[in-house]
C-alpha cells in the first residue's frame, strides 16, 4: 500500500462508524443515583454508562472513551465514578476510594466545577500549585482528586530520584523508557520505588496512593511515549485506568501505543511487541494484517462517537446552528501602501533565501510569512520582536498546552526561533543576517529602517491616547456594536494567534466601554480561572480575549455565542476546535462566527489553502494530523505569491 493508502486505512478503522442497534432507552436508564435532581443522561451517554461499567467488570480494567469534542465525556466519566465505588473488600485490599483525574492545567478548575454542577456529596480536591498537599492520606479521603500533567511529572521526579540506579547511570531518559516498556518491568520498578517512598514534606503524594481509578483527560497529552509526562502517568498505581480523548491518533499509530501502555493491555503494552507487530508494518506500507491486530484490541477497549453519529436515525446531539461568515476587512490607502512595502521587502528576502540552501530556511520563511500576516492585522505589529508571537508560527494543539512544564513537550519551532538569536542575528523584519555594516538599530537592518519607523509611528496616537485603528480593529468594534444591539446575553470570544494583537485590541474595547477579560499563556492559573469565572457569571463582562495557543482546545465557553477569529490559520480543523469552545453541548443560542480576512493579501491565499486542506482535515479524527499542520516548503512559498497556489497537490512534508 502507498503511504496515502496506509493513512486512509488507519483513519477508517479508528473512526469506524458507530451503530447502537436502535436501542430504546427509558427515563430510568437516564437517571443516575448520586447526580443532582433533574440531571438526565443523553442516549449516547447511557450507552457510555453501560459500556464503561462493563469495562470495569471481571478482569477488565478500563479503556478509551474517544467521543468527539463536546459530547460530554466528563458526564459519562462522572457516572462511572459515582456508580463504580470500591467495596469493603476492595478497601481491605489496600485500594483507596479515590479517583484521580489528570488533565491540562487550564481544565483543573473546570473539572472541579463540573463535579459540583452534576453530582452531590462528592468531595473534590484540586491538587495543584505550590501549596498543594504533601499528605497522601488527605488525597485518599477525597472522592475525586484533580491534578495536571505538569504536577504528575513534577511529583514523579520527586518520588523516583533513584530510578536509574543499576540501569545505566547517566543514560537518563532512554534507559528509563526502555526499562519501563513492559508490565513486568514496570511492576517490579513500582515495588522498588514504593519500598523507598518517604512520607513528610516531599511533594510526591500522588505516587503514594493506591488509586481506585485514574482518568487521563485529553489523554493525547501522553501520545509521545518517551516524554516525562507519559512515563509518570504510566507509573501511577491504580485498579482501573481510563483515557478520555477526541483524538486517540493524531500523527501516527505509535501514539495509540502510549495509551495502550498506560491501560496495560497485554501484550501490546510492550514496545517491542507493538513495534514489531504494528508500528513497523504500518511504516513499511504493509498495514493490512497489523491493522487487523490493532482493530481487535481497539474494538474491545475503545468507544468512539462523533457529532455526525446517528442514534435511532437522529444526530447524536442537536446543537443550534453554527453560522460561519468570512468578513472582508478592506485596507485604507495608508494601510495598503504599508502592506505593499512589507510584501516587497519579504519577496526580496525570499528570493535571497532561495539562492542559498532553501531546505534549511524553513523557519526563516515562516517568520517572513508571520510578518506578512502581522501587517494584515496592524502595522504596529511589525516593530514587535517576533519571538513574542512565536506561537503564531505553529500553534500547538491541546497535547502541547502552553501551561505544560514538561521540557520534552517544548515546541520545536519555538526552540528554533530562540536559536536564531545565536551567531548572526537576523533582521527582525526581513530576516537578513545582520553585520556591523548593515545594522541600523534594535536588530533592524538599514534597508528596513523606513519600514520600521513607519510601524513605530503607527504604535501610538498622542492625541487620543489610543493606537491608530487598522482595518481589523475597526471591524472588531463594528461587529461588537452589532452584537450588542441584538439584546441581552450576547457574549463574544475574540481569538488571535498574536498576543501582541490582543494587546492592541484592548484599548479600543476600553474606549468603547466594553468590559472584557483576557486568557493567554502568560497568565497564572488563578488569573485564568478568574477570567473564565467572570465571562461565565458576570452579566456586564461581554468579551474574552483568547490567544489561539492557550485556549483553542479544552475550554467550555457556551456562555459565549459569538466568535471573532482575527487572523486565519491554514489548517481549518484547528480553527474548528477553537469554534467548538462555544459551539458544543450546552449551547442554547445560534453561534455566529466571524473570520476576518484582508482581500488581496496573504490571508486570502490562506483561505484558499484551507479549502485544499479541508478534505484531509475532515478525514482525521480531529484534524490534528501533523501533515495538515506543517506546510511543505512548496506550499509555504506559494502563500507569498499573489497569483495563488501551485497546481501541485502533493503533500510535501
Amino acid at each position: 500500500m502507498t503511504q496515502a493508502d496506509t493513512e486512509k486505512a488507519l483513519r477508517d478503522f479508528v473512526a469506524e462508524e458507530y451503530n447502537d442497534g436502535g436501542v430504546q432507552y427509558t427515563i430510568e436508564d437516564a437517571t443516575v443515583e448520586g447526580f443532582r435532581e433533574g440531571v438526565l443522561l443523553l442516549p449516547h451517554q447511557i450507552k457510555s454508562r453501560v459500556w464503561m461499567a462493563e469495562r470495569e467488570s471481571g478482569k477488565k480494567t478500563g479503556g478509551i472513551l474517544a467521543d468527539d469534542m463536546g459530547l460530554g465525556k466528563t458526564i459519562s466519566t462522572l457516572t462511572r465514578i459515582v456508580e463504580g465505588r470500591p467495596s469493603g473488600k476492595d478497601k481491605k485490599a489496600g485500594w483507596s476510594g479515590s479517583t484521580l483525574v489528570v488533565c491540562p492545567v487550564a481544565l483543573v478548575s473546570q473539572w472541579a466545577s463540573e463535579v459540583k454542577k452534576y453530582t452531590s456529596g462528592l468531595r473534590v480536591v484540586q491538587h495543584h500549585g505550590p501549596s498543594r498537599s504533601t499528605d497522601a492520606y488527605e488525597l485518599e479521603r477525597a472522592h475525586i482528586v484533580v491534578t495536571s500533567y505538569s504536577v504528575i511529572t513534577s511529583e514523579y521526579g520527586a518520588f523516583a530520584p533513584a530510578k536509574n540506579e543499576g540501569k545505566g547511570k547517566g543514560k537518563g531518559k532512554k534507559a528509563t523508557v526502555q526499562d519501563s516498556d513492559s508490565d513486568e518491568d514496570s511492576d517490579d520498578f513500582s515495588k522498588r520505588l514504593k519500598s523507598t517512598a518517604r512520607r513528610g514534606k516531599q511533594k510526591d503524594a500522588l505516587f503514594r496512593v493506591k488509586w481506585w481509578r485514574v482518568v487521563l483527560d485529553e489523554a493525547h497529552n501522553i501520545k509521545n511515549r518517551t516524554t516525562k509526562s507519559a512515563i509518570a502517568c504510566c507509573a501511577l498505581d491504580a485498579k482501573y485506568r481510563w483515557c478520555l480523548t477526541g483524538t486517540p491518533m493524531q500523527n501516527s499509530v505509535e501514539e495509540i501505543y502510549s495509551l495502550i501502555k498506560f491501560l496495560r493491555i497485554s501484550p501490546l503494552n510492550d514496545w517491542g511487541t507493538f513495534n514489531t507487530s504494528i508500528a513497523k508494518p504500518v511504516k513499511a506500507g504493509k498495514p493490512v494484517r497489523a491493522l487487523k491486530r490493532l482493530q481487535v484490541v481497539l474494538r474491545a477497549i475503545m468507544l468512539r462517537r462523533t457529532k455526525a453519529t446517528l442514534i435511532n436515525g437522529k444526530p447524536i446531539i442537536e446543537l443550534p446552528p453554527r453560522l460561519v461568515n468570512v468578513v472582508e476587512c478592506e485596507f485604507n490607502h495608508v494601510e495598503r501602501e504599508f502592506y505593499n512595502s512589507v510584501e516587497q521587502k519579504v519577496q526580496k528576502s525570499l528570493e535571497q533565501l532561495e539562492q542559498g540552501d532553501f531546505g534549511k530556511a524553513y523557519t526563516s520563511v515562516l517568520i517572513l510569512l508571520l510578518r506578512l500576516r502581522q501587517a494584515c492585522n496592524h502595522p504596529a505589529l511589525i516593530s514587535k520582536d517576533y519571538k513574542g508571537d512565536s506561537e503564531a508560527v505553529s500553534p500547538q494543539t491541546a497535547s502541547q498546552n502552553t501551561n505544560s512544564q514538561d521540557d520534552d513537550e517544548t515546541d520545536e519551532l519555538t526552540g528554533m526561533l530562540a536559536g536564531l538569536g545565536l551567531g548572526k542575528k537576523p533582521c527582525q523584519v526581513c530576516q537578513a543576517p545582520l553585520t556591523a555594516e548593515n545594522t541600523w538599530k534594535e536588530d533592524v537592518c538599514v534597508d528596513c529602517e523606513e519600514l520600521y519607523k513607519a510601524a513605530r509611528k503607527a504604535a501610538a496616537d498622542p492625541n487620543s491616547g489610543l493606537p491608530p485603528h487598522s482595518s481589523k480593529t475597526r471591524m472588531i468594534v463594528k461587529i461588537l456594536k452589532e452584537t450588542e444591539e441584538r439584546g441581552e446575553g450576547e457574549k463574544t470570544i475574540i481569538f488571535s494567534q498574536f498576543t501582541s494583537m490582543l494587546d492592541l485590541i484592548e484599548p479600543f474595547l476600553k474606549s468603547e466601554g466594553i468590559k472584557f477579560v483576557r486568557y493567554d499563556g502568560s497568565m497564572n492559573k488563578a488569573a485564568r480561572d478568574d477570567s473564565l469565572e467572570r465571562i461565565s457569571k458576570s452579566k456586564s463582562t461581554k468579551v474574552i480575549l483568547i490567544s489561539f495557543k492557550a485556549g483553542s482546545t479544552g475550554l467550555n465557553l457556551t456562555c459565549c455565542n459569538n466568535v471573532i477569529l482575527v487572523d486565519p490559520w491554514w489548517n481549518p480543523a484547528l480553527e474548528d476546535q477553537a469554534f467548538d469552545r462555544a459551539h458544543r453541548f450546552g449551547q442554547e443560542r445560534p453561534v455566529n462566527i466571524h473570520k476576518l480576512s484582508v482581500p488581496d493579501s496573504v490571508e486570502q491565499r490562506i483561505l484558499e489553502l484551507q479549502e485544499k486542506k479541508r478534505a484531509l482535515a475532515a478525514a482525521t479524527l480531529a484534524g490534528d494530523k501533523l501533515k495538515n499542520m506543517r506546510l511543505g516548503m512548496d506550499e509555504l512559498v506559494a502563500l507569498f505569491r499573489a497569483t495563488g497556489h501551485d497546481d501541485d497537490d502533493s503533500e510535501d512534508d
